[in-house]
């Protein structure tokens, strides 16, 4: 079986370990990723170097990042690597679409299609009904990556996916044996005395960040030898302000390190295994954020916003505090931070909650299923 898959964003899980891994079931003969240079370098690569070249290619068709692509990659040089994919078609048995920005040159080919909605449908509106609508009717499966988006769709747009297939994480790269704790602390160069609390997302108004900077006066006057890492690379600009101004009013200064930028994929387990607690402040989530997978997978005691996805995302795999609530977020803190045993039991239910449903062996064995069902 072969098949052409587009990948979507920086999402290096879902772009390049799940093709990785179906290229192992030893039923896929080859998966040609339509992919932009950026995911490559952000960790892209490690799976294009662990994969046979026969069986995992690289069709590049744009660079992946705005400025460089309206300078270098124009619609005429993308409508030219499209027309010689189109070209070979007969080489593909099945087409994997990810984006609907090329999905009217897809249709054309006489070969089963699927297409994987990974956008939180939580504040879809009519216009964007009628879009994933016309998306539905084009393809042959209609893959949501949680329950949570399907009753969505259904109850706002009026149709129903065919099928939900959730986000795996790659346990051999991510997985509590990737780093000591104290090594990875010395890695990032965090002092050994403090418990770290990592929140990792873009820096954006949907992030919800401010719940855990409220949170952090009630925790300091409990435990002060904490540090919190704000890792994040797109950051919305006016929310960054709002943001300062907040931790400049609440006097956390002390308390907070910003590490803005992108970090390969390869290199993350460093920063989960440094990390004490995870935290995912999110109100909008497709499913739960791939970032709180990976830090569930290296068993980093995990706590999550109990808003849309994130708690079919979590299962019994963390602890969810109420919606938006920051007090109740700071006692969840406290609890793991002044209970080591309390900590090591979260630790082991993170990991067992990935092991036991959401590896990319398992994802990818779903995936395999659908195609052969096209």
């Amino acid at each position: 079986m072969r098949i052409l898959f587009e990948t979507i964003g920086v999402l290096v899980h879902y772009n390049f370990a799940l093709p990785h891994y179906l290229t192992r079931t030893g039923k896929i003969e080859e998966v040609n990723l339509l992919s932009g240079l950026f995911p490559i370098i952000m960790g892209g690569h490690y799976y294009i170097l662990k994969s046979s070249r026969k069986k995992l290619r690289v069709t590049l068709y744009r660079s992946g990042i705005d400025f460089v692509d309206r300078l270098y990659f124009s619609d005429i040089i993308k409508s030219s690597v499209l027309k010689r994919v189109v070209q070979r078609y007969y080489r593909y048995d099945i087409i994997h679409l990810n984006t609907n920005e090329y999905l009217n040159v897809f249709t054309k080919l006489k070969l089963p299609k699927l297409f994987v909605l990974h956008g939180s449908p939580d504040h879809v509106d009519e216009r964007g009904c009628r879009a994933l609508e016309d998306i539905y009717s084009k393809v042959d499966a209609f893959v949501t990556v949680s329950f949570h988006a399907a009753r969505v769709l259904r109850d706002r747009c009026g149709f129903e996916p065919t099928h939900v297939i959730h986000h795996g994480v790659d346990v051999e790269l991510f997985n509590p044996l990737a780093y000591t704790k104290d090594r990875a602390k010395r890695l990032l160069g965090l002092p050994l005395n403090k418990r770290v609390i990592l929140w990792n997302a873009r820096l954006s108004p949907e992030k919800k960040i401010e719940t855990l900077l409220y949170a952090l006066p009630y925790v300091i006057r409990e435990f002060k030898d904490i540090l919190v890492i704000v890792k994040t690379r797109a950051v919305a600009k006016d929310y960054e302000v709002k943001v300062k101004k907040i931790i400049n009013k609440l006097g956390l200064n002390m308390y907070i390190v910003f590490d803005k930028g992108w970090t390969p994929l390869n290199n993350m387990p460093i920063y989960y295994r440094a990390a004490d607690i995870y935290i995912n402040t999110s109100i909008t989530e497709a499913f739960g954020s791939l970032t709180m997978l990976e830090a569930m997978a290296c068993g980093t005691p995990t706590i999550a916003n109990n808003a849309s996805s994130n708690p079919e995302a979590l299962g019994d795999g963390g602890l969810l505090y109420n919606r938006d609530d920051s007090v109740d977020l700071a006692e969840k803190i406290l609890k793991i931070v002044m209970d080591e045993k309390y900590a090591k039991l979260l630790s082991h239910k993170a990991f067992k909650r990935i092991v036991d449903e959401l590896t990319l062996y398992e994802i990818s064995q779903k995936y395999l299923a659908l195609y052969s069902s096209l």
